[in-house]
């Protein structure tokens, strides 16, 4: 049997030990959808999500948030997925001031090493904005699809709070993105 690493990075709480009011989830095995329609099908989830917590929750502006959050995440969690009988999942709780975002997918453990590097600076920086405009930099200059802006951007422009639990075996990690959303006033 594969010996199972778990690293935390941020202020990742699971989703079994976390106290909340309600929950919807959804999860699919990416071998019974294709990678093209599952991912036509992130903005159809999302919003999905975002009308279907705005309606119980009344709160302003959380569709648009949660809507940005939820397609985002499941970008990745879709683009970053390898193809095999592992879950895509996104769980949605929600406690008693903020919504707790859950996306799960797995990824080739050697592709990781890079993944967490660009947390640790993720989560160290003081300034998003010039780190958002330096990601997009290296992006242009290498043709890379892998600018992570949108990750910068649930926390700069959205305002959530993410975190990550990998749980690394020697060929797959799995990933479980958290992004925390706060449902409390801002004043």
């Amino acid at each position: 049997m594969d010996e199972t690493k778990v690293s935390i990075m941020g202020n990742f709480i699971d989703p079994e030990k976390t106290d909340f009011e309600g929950s919807l989830s959804f999860s699919i095995k990416t071998t019974y959808i294709e990678k093209k329609k599952l991912w036509k099908s992130k903005d159809l989830t999302a919003e999905f999500l975002g009308n279907f917590w705005n309606t119980i929750l009344d709160t302003s502006n959380i569709k648009s948030t949660l809507h940005f959050v939820c397609a985002e995440l499941l970008e990745n969690a879709v683009n970053h997925s390898i193809k095999s009988d592992y879950l895509i999942m996104i769980q949605l709780c929600f406690g008693f001031d903020e919504l707790l975002v859950y996306v799960k997918n797995s990824d080739k453990t050697s592709n990781i090493k890079e993944f967490e590097d660009f947390i640790s600076t993720l989560l160290k920086t003081d300034n998003l904005h010039k780190l958002f405009i330096q990601r997009m930099k290296q992006a242009k200059k290498s043709s890379s699809k892998k600018s992570q802006v949108g990750l910068i951007t649930i926390i700069k422009d959205r305002g959530a709070k993410l975190s990550w639990k990998l749980e690394k075996k020697p060929d797959i990690t799995r990933i479980t993105t958290l992004a925390r959303i706060s449902l409390k006033k801002q004043e």
